[in-house]
């Protein structure tokens, strides 16, 4: 299990992230750039510590993944849900996907301040504004997925007598599965800006307020230990997305050997 952990490729990632911090240490502490500018790492460390020894971190960071999960998951099956649909439709997804197309357009985050209006300072504005920026790319892709289906391979099927149901299943969804997993990958960074800008707008906890709130006390350290939070919170939720992206499209795996 440990050899292969550490593979070369774990190797040279821990060096350059060793040498990327001890970098910025250096050029910290030796006052070639002013830690108000950027603080430093053992800086970030020591604030995290303090932070998660009182609760306060995991406090707001619990506020911002439950905001952004939620975007997230209903956002994806909501957007596969649509893109299915129009993807089979041979009349609904060329009618709509003008639509679909400049709703993807509009600058969803710009939204924000009317969301807030409609349904408040809470929960629900935050989630609505991850969802709305999750849905629409999950949507376009999942229905790209299934217009991107070799015509030869769907009228193989069709000599086969095939119901629409096994074309569906055999073919068309199987097909999809990469593009929705590529876009689900993309959707993570996208619910946690929405639940972050959400928190900005107007919000009394979350990563986002801590943010707002160091910012406003040109506060660096304070505004570099959530962004960190949030780095490790998506690559985790990116890499959670990786491996059960593999474990469904484990057939392909199995084909080519």
């Amino acid at each position: 299990m440990i050899s292969k952990f550490f593979t070369a490729v774990t190797f040279w990632r821990l060096g350059v992230l060793a040498f990327l911090v001890a970098g910025w240490e250096i050029v910290a502490v030796t006052g070639v750039i002013r830690t108000f500018w950027i603080s430093s790492p053992s800086l970030i460390l020591e604030r995290f510590v303090d932070m998660a020894i009182d609760g306060e971190i995991w406090f707001h960071l619990y506020i911002t993944l439950e905001e952004a999960v939620a975007g997230l998951i209903i956002g994806s099956l909501v957007g596969v849900a649509l893109g299915l649909l129009t993807g089979v439709s041979r009349r609904l997804g060329p009618v709509i996907e003008p639509f679909i197309i400049a709703l993807n357009s509009l600058p969803r985050v710009a939204l924000g301040p009317l969301l807030v209006m409609y349904v408040g300072i809470g929960f629900a504005s935050k989630f609505f504004l991850a969802f709305s920026l999750v849905v629409v790319p999950v949507m376009l892709n999942t229905y790209e997925g299934i217009r991107s289906v070799d015509q030869t391979l769907i009228n193989v099927m069709r000599v086969l007598q095939s119901s629409r149901w096994q074309l569906f299943v055999k073919l068309l969804l199987p097909n999809s599965l990469s593009w929705i997993i590529s876009s689900m990958r993309s959707a993570v960074s996208f619910s946690i800006i929405g639940a972050i800008v959400g928190e900005f707008i107007s919000a009394q906890a979350g990563i986002g307020f801590l943010i707002d709130r160091a910012s406003g006390a040109f506060d660096t350290t304070g505004i570099m230990v959530p962004l960190f939070v949030l780095m490790i919170l998506a690559f985790s939720l990116d890499r959670l997305i990786v491996s059960w992206g593999n474990y469904l499209l484990r057939w392909r795996k199995q084909e080519l050997e």
